[in-house]
């Protein structure tokens, strides 16, 4: 393990991107404006199997600034593969890698102080607080919204759950991700911890994100993040510590009394959504090629 000079550490921004037209460049304002990085960073960007403009929309934003580089596929191969695209050019020029999700953004000055944390040997990876974007209208958004609280008490008083919607991660920490992957978070935690790093949660630094507003949409994408968790179990017996029946009764126990019912409701739709996954995944059905959550994919 060594040191780094952080103003002068060589950053790679990694940014995996599927039909983002309607986010992508409010992305990249926010990267490029806000977030005060060393001067040696570079941003590259996934396009997998696109079907609007997002790569004639990158390879625009490529023209005007340098350090921006796209990498295009014509065929969607899955994150599994886009990450690992990111990983080996991660490798080969940068120290630190930051992982940030297109259709996020990053609160002023977020990423600056997730790098700052790597003056600490001891970090292999680092990660910020993600806010949901959408108003507490509607049952999805208000079960999100005490989902993400939940998720932020359990990491930041019990044990830091990897978020990838923004995280930095050191580059000698990285492995490949076998591409049948269903959730990338969960195999990164446990190679990182096998290495001998730590995980720190940056609750200061904030990034917020688009969240599925339907009901079904959350059940579909708490569907695919179930079998990640199951596979993630059966390969490695990791146990992703918001799955821990242990913290989610402390979990609970911390919430305002008007959060109270949608969390049940939340609950209710967790555990349908795994037993739907324990289903697909008995079957051998993993979705290492995401369906797209449809209600994610516009501006708001």
């Amino acid at each position: 393990m060594h040191s780094f000079d952080t103003p002068s550490m060589r950053v790679l921004v990694g940014i995996c991107a599927y039909n983002e037209e309607h986010n992508i460049r409010e992305l990249f304002k926010n990267l490029l404006t806000e977030q005060n990085m060393p001067s040696k960073s570079r941003i590259l960007v996934v396009c997998s199997g696109c079907t609007d403009r997002t790569p004639q929309i990158v390879e625009e934003v490529c023209k005007r600034d340098v350090r921006i580089e796209l990498i295009n596929e014509n065929i969607r191969k899955g994150k599994a593969n886009a990450l690992n695209i990111i990983f080996k050019k991660a490798r080969e020029y940068a120290d630190i890698l930051v992982l940030v999700n297109a259709d996020a953004l990053p609160e002023h000055g977020s990423i600056e102080k997730l790098i700052l944390q790597f003056e600490n040997e001891q970090v292999g990876a680092v990660f910020a607080r993600p806010v949901p974007l959408s108003e507490r209208r509607g049952i999805s958004n208000k079960i999100v919204h005490v989902v993400w609280r939940l998720h932020h008490n359990i990491s930041l008083y019990k044990t830091p759950k990897l978020s990838a919607e923004l995280c930095v991660i050191r580059t000698v920490c990285l492995r490949t991700i076998p591409e049948n992957i269903a959730t990338d978070e969960p195999y990164i935690e446990l190679s990182i911890h096998q290495q001998g790093y730590q995980i720190f949660y940056v609750p200061e630094a904030a990034v917020y994100i688009r969240c599925p507003t339907s009901v079904a949409d959350l059940f579909k994408q708490r569907k695919r993040i179930g079998i990640g968790h199951l596979q993630i179990r059966r390969a490695a017996g990791f146990v992703v510590p918001t799955s821990d029946f242990r913290n989610i009764a402390w979990m609970i126990s911390t919430l305002k009394l008007r959060e109270i019912p949608y969390a049940l409701l939340g609950a209710v739709l967790e555990g349908l959504a795994y037993l739907v996954a324990r289903l697909h995944f008995s079957k051998g059905e993993v979705p290492h090629t995401w369906e797209p959550i449809k209600s994610t994919k516009t501006s708001i």
